[in-house]
């Protein structure tokens, strides 16, 4: 028995291509998403907290870094979690990468915007950048285990 369903001529692999168990649906990674976004979330809370101990501009500049973390997070999210389960395989692909190129952009681009606003307060907003990046081991390592 062949391992590769057989193609007819006019058929390309993308056509033949059937999602198979749990990748009938984006609901998993959904949760997995909210539950870093969430972490993230905490974690950045929690340090600017900390951070208004010192002054009130370390704590903005903490919620900077926790936003620099955020939104770029998200934007990947939405980006190669909208495509339905079944989608072609070279349209999935290239939204990892593009959503990739583009998260990295976006990091860099709010950084620079941070630095302007934040230049003297960098050790709060790399901390909690940092920290809140962090959180990807903690709820992805989790996730391999569900």
């Amino acid at each position: 028995m062949p391992i590769r369903k057989e193609l007819r001529n006019s058929e390309s692999l993308d056509e033949a291509y059937e999602p198979q168990g749990v990748w009938k649906s984006n609901a998993n990674a959904w949760r997995v998403c909210g539950r870093l976004i969430g972490t993230q979330t905490a974690i950045g809370l929690t340090l600017s907290a900390l951070w208004l101990i010192y002054s009130t501009t370390a704590a903005a500049a903490s919620i900077a870094g926790m936003l620099i973390a955020i939104i770029p997070t998200l934007y990947y999210a939405i980006k190669v979690f909208s495509n339905r389960p079944g989608t072609a395989p070279r349209k999935v692909v290239r939204a990892f990468y593009v959503g990739e190129i583009v998260r990295l952009i976006l990091a860099a681009t709010l950084f620079i915007i941070a630095l302007q606003w934040f230049g003297g307060e960098f050790v709060p907003l790399i901390t909690t950048f940092t920290a809140a990046l962090f959180s990807y081991w903690l709820i992805l390592l989790g996730a391999l285990r569900t």
